[in-house]
């Protein structure tokens, strides 16, 4: 009995840590998806990512329903609604992480009427350009666009350099040569990264 006791007092302290990741998400939140090694991901991550910081590719909207939480975003299928379930099991079959990000004080009815607003934004394309217009988004564009009417982030140019070097990635130039266009170096945006960022955010941790 007295080795079983402690067994247990020497195993719970490195449990603490999984205990201490179980987190409730709220409507409002948004799911910050990591970013891959290969890709559109890692394209992302070379111009956008934050030295010392976790690189993000992808942000979705968490919002209430009927059946439970759903998740509200823009990505390659484009403006779409899945469960918080579908959302986390696509990302573990991606090897990715799920971080929750929460507003720290979100002024008057910003998370109602961002939720409203995202529901109205469904069913469009993904913005494969990510040059800004009203018929199509990508994942921050959908975020900015939902919490726009409360002025909660802010468009900034966008930058397509490799922050380092300097160097446009060829993943870019490829891309925009495709599709008959110029790098939109300096272009009103925004970036999952930058977002993940913003002071109005605090990080609440890993969803599990």
């Amino acid at each position: 009995m007295r080795r079983l006791l402690l067994l247990i007092g020497l195993l719970l302290p490195a449990l603490w840590p999984a205990l201490a990741m179980a987190i409730e998400v709220r409507e409002g939140d948004l799911l910050f998806v990591t970013a891959g090694h290969g890709g559109l991901s890692a394209a992302i991550d070379d111009a956008t990512g934050k030295q010392g910081a976790s690189s993000f590719d992808h942000v979705a909207l968490v919002a209430s329903a009927p059946q439970g939480w759903e998740v509200l975003h823009a990505d390659e299928k484009g403006s779409r609604r899945q469960t918080l379930d579908q959302f986390r099991e696509a990302a573990r079959g991606k090897q990715r992480q799920v971080v929750v990000y929460r507003l720290r004080a979100p002024p008057g009815n910003a998370i109602t009427d961002a939720v409203t607003t995202a529901r109205t934004m469904l069913g469009k394309p993904y913005n494969t350009a990510y040059v800004l217009n009203d018929e199509s988004y990508y994942c921050s564009d959908f975020i900015e666009r939902a919490f726009r009417a409360h002025h909660v982030f802010a468009l900034q140019p966008m930058n397509f350099r490799n922050p380092q070097t300097g160097e446009i990635s060829q993943h870019w130039v490829d891309l925009y040569r495709g599709m008959g266009l110029d790098v939109p170096q300096g272009l009103p945006g925004t970036n999952p990264n930058d977002m993940a960022a913003a002071t109005v955010l605090q990080r609440i941790g890993v969803l599990e």
